[in-house]
């Protein structure tokens, strides 16, 4: 009876696939609470089994069953930066590419010049054909793929897959994220709406507990959601809002990581703000830009059909 037993299972698995199967997301340890964010819009899209697993030990993992990850966000700390940018206490052996025990979907991606060493060695390389298309977060990211002769395409952020459940049930408070104190007092001049000030900023007593910063992460989303607007050097302030349907003016341009990320949303300088040579009436915001809306579905649509077809391998 046993062995009948066992042969069904085996049978269902192979017929069937395993709809239990456990996925990844990318963990973090980092002074950025933007990562969880990203984190967080990576796991609402897996199955509610889904672990994470540390983006700066990716080499490191080891699994008895092969995890299928979704590989994105900032590449990475590496060398020194683990332990000055992150608060983990030990380094990984290596930075990149990811142990076998992952298959990932790599999307999203940035990665930052001094990653370039590691994720474009010839190993790295590799890695990346071995797994392409690659979804680069941003153009400036795009080109460096291409340059490497990797397949890639630009998919824009995963946070512009995010809901927002209080769609409609806005308070009236202007949100002013990571900006100078000048610009928080020039933007109070010009309304009457409560202005508060927030940081991305990971606070010390939660900074390695993965749940803790995902519900202080979630916390800072449930405030967006609500907001009247936010004004914001953040991209992963940003990004969001965009999903959210907030008004969001970005203080950022179209160069670099921002790349394609920029002109999704309002955006311009703090100065050209301060000095009226961008109109953004923070009393009466317009309505975010609706560019996003097809990265968006082609995000969703891309991740959707790669769980189902990672459950029935």
């Amino acid at each position: 009876m046993k062995y009948i037993l066992s042969l069904f299972v085996l049978l269902s698995c192979v017929c069937y696939g395993n709809p239990n199967r456990q996925f990844g997301y990318m963990g973090y340890e980092t002074t950025n609470i933007g990562d969880d964010i990203q984190a967080i819009a990576a796991k609402r899209l897996l199955p509610k089994n889904s672990r994470h697993i540390d983006r700066e030990f990716l080499a490191d993992f080891q699994s008895r069953a092969v995890v299928p990850t979704i590989v994105n966000g900032w590449f990475m700390h590496t060398g020194k930066a683990v332990g000055l940018h992150t608060h983990h206490t030990k380094k990984p052996t290596k930075a990149w590419p990811p142990s076998s025990s992952i298959d990932p979907l790599i999307l999203s991606m940035h990665i930052t010049g001094s990653a370039f060493a590691d994720m474009f060695s010839p190993e790295g390389v590799e890695y990346f054909k071995a797994h392409a298309p690659i979804g680069a977060r941003d153009y400036y990211t795009l080109k460096k793929f291409q340059e490497h002769g990797i397949p890639s395409y630009f998919s824009g952020c995963l946070t512009l897959t995010l809901d927002n459940p209080y769609k409609g049930k806005r308070n009236d408070i202007i949100y002013a994220i990571d900006i100078s104190k000048e610009c928080v007092e020039y933007i109070r001049s010009k309304t009457q709406s409560k202005v508060v000030e927030i940081s991305h900023g990971v606070p010390g007593n939660i900074a390695r507990n993965h749940k803790a910063r995902l519900r202080y992460a979630q916390g800072l989303l449930n405030k967006y959601g609500r907001a009247k607007c936010v004004i914001t050097s953040r991209l992963h302030a940003t990004m969001p809002c965009l999903a959210l349907q907030t008004p969001v003016l970005f203080f950022g341009s179209d160069g670099g990581r921002f790349h394609g990320l920029a002109p999704l949303a309002h955006h311009c300088s703090c100065a050209d703000f301060m000095n009226g040579n961008y109109d953004y009436d923070v009393d009466n915001p317009p309505e975010n830009p609706h560019h996003y809306l097809k990265i968006r579905d082609d995000l969703i649509e891309m991740v959707e059909n790669w769980v189902e077809a990672k459950k029935y391998e």
